[in-house]
């Protein structure tokens, strides 16, 4: 839509600043430099915010928030942003059917009263899909733009606009139709547009409107009033606007066969009074596509004679189009559009312009898309050859099948001729047959310019997505002027012998793309010597095809070649061993097979683009690439700049290698499996000033990665593993001199090591894109998901008195813990020592086969009671009983005066047979039980053999897990003495029967096979 007046629509050759403030906000800012004035602009589209952005620069101009989930709009929002001139907020709440299937809004975009009231120089604001549900109050009087399509406002009263007597542009379409239904009539008050004096543009499309609104604006220039319900255009619904110069009525009646959207078929079609238009005096737009027209009345006409655009597209026109009297009223007409005005269930042969398009003199482009005839002969465009100025002639989707191309050489001026989307065969003539089945078309208008805009180079014809086999230079001998050639999306199977294009000796631009062209001569595109632009991307039948010729030393020939396109063609063998030539400079080989053309062992392809001595861009992405040969780095071309390798498969790069390339300024691996980045960038190259490493497994950056990289100027790292980044990889003095940075989408751990990062971002004017939004910490949790910018810049300066709470805390800790494990587990400790000390310096166990006495006994000899017990009843029962003697070791009358304790115990262990504990609560306390019980159980240990005899006196360590894991595995081992005195007689008898027998053989059933498997005993 044109917009005529606002001050602030700036043009984008001005100069553009990127601002190195507001680092924490989640936008772009720019300084937009015009011829006379500075405007600011905050760009914050799509940031998934879900609330008003804070810390906007108060000298803002253009403010754009589409694009995000932002609930509610108050006016302490723009409290301080009075030079606001254009407000963007569009698509916060998209109705459901339009909107994104994975964040449905439901509640509609809350608008405070007068949140824009107090913005007085506010001229545009945009609040497109926000589901509101009535035109915002108390606008600002200065606002020239209001849009608010793709809403839920179904009813327009003349309340609704008081104060807007300078609105200009009023855009209120879609806010009731099929995607975003309104299940009511769409209501338009009689006077709800009489405010709007000075209204010129209005847009009520998409709304089911079943009239033309009335009483609008005299000054009115622009009226789209498409895709609605209006059947009946009356004498004078349009009669007040006599400064129309643009009106929309397309779909209004639709024509739905074959149509790609949804569609209600209307009975007949739209009825337009014939005096509907005598008014409109200065229209120079007219579109009536789709409205299921029949016939055109030439009284619509009589006063339009300003009319330059007519699209009559897509209605039942095909009769009317063969007389067309209507084009006698049409002087001044430019563009013309009958497209898909085809007859159903007709075929012909073919048709004829009529006379009256000779009276077009100022027409400069006639497309006729969807008629659907068999034949375009001298006969169908007779009529067309007295237009001087016509440049553009599309007859596509016609289902085309015969062609006389060599009747446009007699237009002079024509430069572009589509005939795409037929069934044209150059080569053939097919004799008339009768129509034998009902055909569709494609009615999308599509572009006939293709990706090489090869049609800027002058005179155009478009013979793609045909039935083209072969072609022969017969086919184009009256062609010669012709600078732009296509004939991609065939089925050429052809191998071109260089005569086809004799005639064509000026052609800059062929596009043979998605056919299947064998390259098997040499000499295919000799005769093209002002060729500049081939495209042969998307040939790849006879590549994969085993045992064929295939040449690509054609390019020598091309002396002025400079692009040439190789996609797509799998090419993994040819007959020759390389390319040649000295003037292409840009080459796309994505898509194709290096890998196999330079896998391990073979070298005869390592030169392949060695003698394309002009070649400044080589992208060879999308190759398999899984490492690139050493030697293919000093066989690429000597004046390499641009090397893309993105989307290959590589893991790791030779980096040393780069400097063969003494001119490359741009390296891209994207995409790819590279875990490592150079040790030292300077040492691979001095020239390097983008360097692309998006999206690979990076995890860390070299210490001396950017070490004087001074040429440097683009660098992105963006979606990588990156941790942190220390200041050694990144020096101050080279990142400075960057323009563009790239980190987002990297895992940061936001700890010391990266404040650094933070303090020069802070400080630095390079431009970090998605800076408050996407580079973003991973950790630590209290950090995750947030900003890197927002890290607290002194988390890392020293707290001295954190520092000396600590040492404090932990000395008072210590002295606390020590005391309390030195009484619990002193002397473990003490023999654990002392053991490893034995251990470590050599001492072994002395095995010593002399048994002195049957048992040690081991008691508590500071207990008086334990003392008398052991000396009156122990010694009593087992040495003075005349059936059975037992030999006891006591520690008071055995024990050697004079020796070490420690030897003594030792010695009383080890030439017992066994070694019994009598139990009380103080002794198990003691060290002396722990050291003595350690003893015997190292027994265990180092002799296998178990000579442990519990003797419990008192009731102690019920909850004892090592005492009941010993009664229950050997209770024979374990002896209570009993409180009754008649069983003591059978306390003693079990005594005696464990001092006699082994405790291996006590043992229970389980645990006797547990043991024999890890002691080794065997019974």
């Amino acid at each position: 839509m044109t917009l005529l007046f606002f001050l602030f629509f700036l043009d984008y050759s001005s100069l553009i600043i990127v601002m190195p403030f507001y680092k924490t906000l989640p936008c772009d800012v720019n300084n937009i430099k015009d011829t006379s004035k500075m405007y600011m602009q905050v760009d914050c589209s799509d940031r998934k915010l879900i609330e008003f952005p804070k810390g906007i620069p108060a000298n803002v101009t253009n403010l754009t928030l589409a694009v995000n989930h932002i609930s509610k709009i108050s006016k302490s929002h723009f409290k301080n942003l009075k030079n606001l001139l254009e407000i963007d907020f569009k698509c916060n709440c998209v109705p459901v059917r339009l909107g994104p299937k994975d964040h449905v809004c439901t509640q509609g975009l809350k608008i405070q009263a007068h949140a824009f009231s107090k913005l007085s120089s506010l001229k545009s604001l945009y609040l497109d899909g926000n589901q509101l549900s009535a035109i915002p109050q108390h606008l600002p009087p200065n606002l020239r733009l209001l849009s608010l399509e793709a809403n839920s406002i179904f009813s327009i009263k003349k309340e609704n606009f008081s104060g807007l007597e300078n609105l200009e542009v009023l855009q209120l379409g879609q806010n009731c139709y099929y995607r975003n239904p309104c299940n009511i009539s769409f209501e338009i008050n009689g006077a709800a547009f009489q405010p709007l004096t000075s209204l010129k543009v209005l847009s009520l499309k998409a709304n089911n409107l079943s009239k033309v609104p009335q009483n609008l604006s005299a000054n009115l220039r622009e009226l789209y009033l498409y895709n609605n319900a209006i059947r009946y255009i009356t004498e004078y619904d349009l009669s007040s606007l006599n400064n129309l110069e643009v009106l929309d009525l397309s779909g209004n009646c639709p024509r739905c066969h074959n149509a790609r959207y949804h569609c209600i078929e209307c009975p007949g079609s739209i009825s337009i009074n014939s005096r509907a238009f005598d008014s409109l005096k200065h229209l120079k737009v007219l579109r009536l596509h789709s409205t299921s027209l029949q016939q055109v009345d030439s009284h619509w006409f009589k006063n339009t004679g300003n009319l330059q655009v007519l699209d009559l597209s897509q209605n039942y026109l095909a009769k009317e189009i063969q007389q067309a009297h209507f084009l006698g009223f049409l002087p001044n007409l430019v563009e013309l559009d009958l497209s898909f005005n085809y007859e159903l269930g007709s075929y012909p042969l073919n048709f004829t312009l009529p006379k009256t398009f000779s009276t077009l003199s100022n027409l400069q482009s006639l497309r006729i898309r969807g008629f659907v005839f068999k034949e375009l002969n001298q006969n169908t465009i007779r009529n067309l050859i007295p237009l001087k100025k016509l440049n553009v002639l599309d007859f596509g989707t016609n289902f085309i099948r015969n062609v006389d191309i060599a009747m446009f050489k007699e237009f002079q001026s024509l430069r572009t001729i589509i005939l795409s989307f037929n069934k044209i065969s150059l080569f053939s003539y097919e004799p008339n047959n009768s129509c034998r089945s009902k055909y569709t078309e494609d009615i999308n208008s599509l572009s006939f310019v293709n990706e090489t805009a090869c049609s800027n180079y002058g005179k155009t014809l478009d013979l793609s997505r045909n039935n083209i086999f072969f072609i022969k230079s017969s086919d184009f001998q009256q062609l010669s002027d012709l600078k732009c050639l296509n004939i991609s999306n065939n089925a050429m199977s052809q191998a071109l012998e260089g005569t086809e294009f004799v005639h064509l000796s000026s052609l800059k631009c062929l596009d043979l793309s998605n056919n299947r062209i064998d390259l098997l001569h040499v000499d295919a595109f000799k005769q093209l010597k002002e060729l500049e632009v081939l495209n042969l991307s998307g040939n790849s039948y006879y590549f994969k095809a085993e045992g064929v010729t295939l040449m690509l030393d054609f390019t020598k020939y091309l002396v002025n070649l400079k692009i040439l396109l190789m996609n797509g063609n799998e090419i993994s063998v040819f007959t020759d061993k390389g390319m040649e030539s000295d003037s292409i400079k840009i080459l796309e080989f994505r898509r194709n097979r290096l890998d196999i053309l330079w896998k391990d062992g073979t070298n005869e392809y390592l030169a392949f683009f060695k003698n394309l001595s002009t070649l400044e861009s080589l992208d060879i992405s999308e190759n398999f690439l899984t490492l690139l040969p050493p030697d293919v780095f000093y066989n690429l071309p000597p004046k390499l700049k641009i090397l893309k390798l993105a989307n290959n498969r590589l893991k790791t790069f030779n980096w040393r290698h780069l400097s063969a390339l003494t001119n490359l300024e741009v390296l891209d691996l994207s995409n790819n499996q590279l875990t490592t980045v150079p040790h030292e960038l300077s040492n691979c190259t001095k020239t390097l000033q983008t360097f692309i490493m998006q999206n690979n497994k990076i995890r860390k950056l070299t210490d001396n990665f950017l070490k004087d990289a001074f040429f440097l100027r683009h660098l992105d790292l963006s979606f990588n593993r990156i941790k942190t980044i220390r200041n050694s990889s990144f020096p101050k003095n080279v990142i400075n001199g960057l323009t563009t940075l790239l980190l987002n989408g990297n895992p940061f751990k936001c700890n010391c090591d990266i404040v650094w990062l933070v303090h020069w971002i802070n400080e630095t004017s390079v431009k970090i894109p998605f800076l408050a939004t996407d580079v973003t910490c991973a950790g630590p949790s209290v950090w995750k998901e947030k900003s890197l910018i927002l890290l607290d810049l002194y988390t890392c300066e020293s707290d001295y008195s954190q520092i000396l709470y600590l040492l404090s805390a932990s000395f008072i800790i210590i002295l606390m813990i020590l005391p309390v494990t030195s009484h619990l587990y002193f002397w473990d400790v003490w023999y654990i020592y002392h053991f490893c000390t034995a251990k470590l310096k050599g001492y072994k166990r002395l095995f010593s086969s002399e048994v002195k006495y049957d048992a040690f006994v081991a008691y508590d000899n500071k207990n008086e009671a334990v003392t008398e017990w052991i000396l009156k009843e122990l010694i009593e029962k087992l040495e003075d009983q005349k059936e059975k003697k037992f030999n006891i070791c006591l520690e008071e009358r055995d024990w050697l005066p004079g020796h070490p304790l420690m030897e003594n115990l030792n010695d009383s262990i080890h030439m017992s047979r066994k070694t019994i504990f009598v139990l009380t609560n103080s002794y198990i306390a003691s060290g002396n039980f722990r050291i003595a019980f350690y003893m015997a159980h190292q027994r265990l240990l180092d002799e296998k053999v178990d000579v442990i005899i519990l003797i419990i006196l008192e009731k102690l360590l019920q909850m004892s897990k090592c005492l009941r894991l010993r009664k229950t595995l050997c209770s024979s081992s374990c002896l209570e003495w009993p409180n009754n005195p008649q069983s003591q007689a059978y306390f003693w008898h079990c005594l005696r029967n464990s001092l006699t027998t082994n405790n291996e053989f006590r043992y229970n059933k389980l645990f006797k096979e547990m043991y024999k498997k890890n002691m080794g005993i065997v019974t």
